[in-house]
C-alpha cells in the first residue's frame, strides 16, 4: 500500500487508458486492481476536491453494486480530465504530493457541464474540524505519533490531514504550516 501519491506522472492513450508512470519505473496502464493508487486518490479528491468528489459518485452511482469498478471509474475519470499529457518536466503528483493539473484536450471543452467541476476543479480550502484539532497539535509542536495517540487516530490518518492542511492552506512544510497558523491567529 502507497504511504502517498508522490513522484507520479499520467497520461491518456488515444483508446482512452490511463497509464501511471512511477519517477524513474515504467509505465503501466491503471486498471481496477491497483486499489493502492485507487484508494489513495479517491481519498485525496474527496478531502480536497468535495465538489469534484460528489460529481464522480453521481455519475458512476448505478456502478456502486460492484465497489471496485465503481472506484475505478471515478479515479479513471478524474484522471483523464485532469492530467492527460505526458510531461517529464512537470509530473502531476510531486515529489510533495502536490496536484499539478495540465490543460487536458477535450471536444467538451467549454460545454461539458463538468468543467470546473470534475475537470479542473476548485480547491477546497476550509479545513474541516479534524483537520483543524490535527493543525492546532501540529502547531503545539506535537509528533505525529503523539497527536494520533492524542486524537485516536492512525499516524498514517494525521500525514493525510496534515498533507490536506498544507495543499488547502499553500503551505509546504511543517515550518510553514506552524508560521500560518501562529501568523493567522488561529486558535
Amino acid at each position: 500500500m502507497m504511504d502517498r501519491l508522490t513522484n507520479l506522472e499520467f497520461y491518456n492513450t488515444p483508446e482512452g487508458s490511463v497509464m501511471v508512470k512511477p519517477v524513474g519505473q515504467p509505465a503501466y496502464e491503471l486498471k481496477e486492481t491497483h486499489r493502492d493508487i485507487i484508494d489513495e486518490l479517491l481519498a485525496l479528491v474527496r478531502d480536497r476536491y468535495p465538489k469534484a468528489h460528489a460529481a464522480l459518485m453521481e455519475l458512476y452511482s448505478k456502478s456502486t453494486m460492484n465497489r471496485p469498478y465503481f472506484e475505478y471509474r471515478a479515479v479513471h475519470r478524474f484522471v483523464r480530465c485532469n492530467f492527460g499529457g505526458y510531461d517529464q518536466n512537470r509530473i502531476d503528483i510531486d515529489h510533495r504530493g502536490a496536484l499539478q493539473f495540465e490543460e487536458v484536450s477535450c471536444p467538451l471543452r467549454g460545454e461539458c457541464r463538468h468543467e470546473g467541476v470534475i475537470c479542473r476543479p476548485e480547491l477546497e480550502t476550509r479545513l474541516t474540524e479534524r483537520e483543524m484539532e490535527v493543525f492546532r497539535l501540529v502547531a503545539a509542536n506535537l509528533r505525529t505519533e503523539d497527536i494520533a495517540e492524542e486524537l485516536n487516530i492512525s499516524p498514517r490518518t494525521v500525514n493525510r490531514h496534515r498533507e490536506n492542511i498544507k495543499a488547502k492552506t499553500g503551505t509546504r512544510s511543517v515550518a510553514e504550516m506552524i508560521t500560518y497558523w501562529h501568523g493567522n491567529g488561529m486558535r
